[in-house]
């Protein structure tokens, strides 16, 4: 077991109270605490910052940018830093601090569990970067959770289709796939994907639950089955299953898993809202929320922004319009929509149901039933962008680097 290191600089003590005994609860962590803030410690930061696996400061009331960009600057991208905030920011002061290279922000008081769980997955790609890839081939897989404002709203029908484009198909007949991607259904009671690609229902959510298994690459390989396509996809399970049976360690567990095996991981989530879908929002690069331009659409998309803002400071939300091609010019409740909900209206799917019935039916992609109708063109658009903006290693790379 690699051992990892943390040091704290905080003169707040409820704040080195809190992360000591998160420090505690992990076996093969260890915690140095410096009291002071980062301008009174000076460059002794840069110090730790290099020393240590992780970096913990919590923000003062006014906070000296040009410390933070000296920080960063002197110790390089290796280390990884994260700031505890026990007061109200604002989304522009976290951008900019993201910006400056802090690599978290979390909110201060923070339920003990989710501060274990956030210093075990942000120390835990550093201590396995030796074992598992040369980072200057490639960096770990991309996590893309797809979010359903309502129902009915084309969620699962986005998540597999993206995910297939995210392969990244070429060759004359378009077999060859660039990356390696899987698809993990976690709505657990009313689950469509292995139905939508017709696919046997996997058992290993179901297994997770009932033995307390904490998923590694066995368990993946067990669990997932792989669909004509090349996807890899863990469903949801065949039989009922109560949505709280699964503990956020798990869920964070299978997340990072996952992410180490895959260039790209796709996490369809359900309509509602538990504990372990914390540990998806702290663990997702990019969260897509599905909804439409109706005020009711909009107000639940706000609200789940909302929460999602518990678990991150700065959810990293973009926004997906169904059902809607994109307007050449944006009508006011448009406007009022992208102003309610504090982001872009970043992506455009068209109305195109009698493609989308006609694919689930099948129990076949897009990419095989209707390839060039809109639905199709529009997600294939989506993933084009989505890899032009995610610099993500191919699977030979990560064999090779392994």
């Amino acid at each position: 077991m690699t051992h990892k290191s943390l040091a704290l600089i905080s003169d707040n003590e409820a704040i080195q109270s809190s992360v000591a005994r998160a420090v505690d609860r992990l076996d093969d962590h260890s915690l140095e605490t410096l009291s002071g803030t980062l301008s009174s410690v000076n460059g002794h930061a840069s110090q730790l910052l290099c020393d240590n696996d992780l970096l913990v400061f919590s923000l003062p009331e006014e906070l000296d940018v040009d410390v933070v960009s000296d920080l960063r600057r002197s110790a390089g991208p290796g280390g990884t830093i994260l700031a505890l905030s026990d007061r109200d920011i604002t989304l522009s002061e976290a951008r900019a601090l993201n910006k400056l290279g802090v690599d978290e922000i979390l909110p201060f008081p923070i339920a003990q569990d989710e501060l274990t769980e956030q210093i075990q997955r942000l120390t835990l790609d550093k201590s396995l970067l030796p074992a598992i890839y040369n980072p200057q081939m490639h960096r770990l897989g991309h996590v893309i959770s797809v979010c359903p404002a309502r129902g009915g709203i084309g969620a699962s029908t986005l998540a597999i289709n993206l995910a297939d484009q995210l392969q990244g198909h070429s060759g004359f007949f378009r077999k060859t796939t660039k990356n390696k991607v899987a698809v993990v259904d976690l709505d657990l009671q009313f689950g469509t994907i292995a139905t939508a690609l017709d696919l046997q229902p996997s058992s290993g959510l179901m297994t997770m639950a009932q033995q307390g298994v904490t998923p590694d690459r066995t368990f993946i390989q067990q669990s997932m089955v792989q669909h004509s396509s090349g996807l890899e996809v863990l469903s949801a399970p065949e039989n009922f299953m109560p949505l709280d049976v699964l503990t956020r360690e798990q869920i964070a567990a299978l997340i990072e898993t996952l992410r180490m095996e895959f260039d790209y991981v796709v996490v369809d989530l359900p309509r509602v809202l538990v504990d372990w879908v914390g540990a998806v929002v702290n663990a997702s690069d990019r969260m897509l929320m599905v909804s439409d331009s109706s005020v009711s659409s909009v107000r639940q998309a706000c609200r789940l922004i909302d929460f999602f803002a518990k678990e991150r400071l700065e959810p990293p939300v973009e926004i997906v319009f169904s059902r809607e091609r994109k307007p050449t010019f944006r009508s006011s409740h448009h406007i009022e929509a992208q102003k309610a909900l504090g982001r872009d209206l970043k992506f455009w799917l068209p109305n195109d149901e009698r493609h989308a019935k006609q694919s689930l039916d099948r129990g076949e992609l897009l990419s095989q039933t209707a390839k060039g109708c809109a639905l199709s063109k529009s997600i294939r658009t989506m993933g084009h962008k989505i890899m032009s903006e995610t610099e993500v290693g191919s699977n030979d790379q990560r064999n090779k680097a392994a």
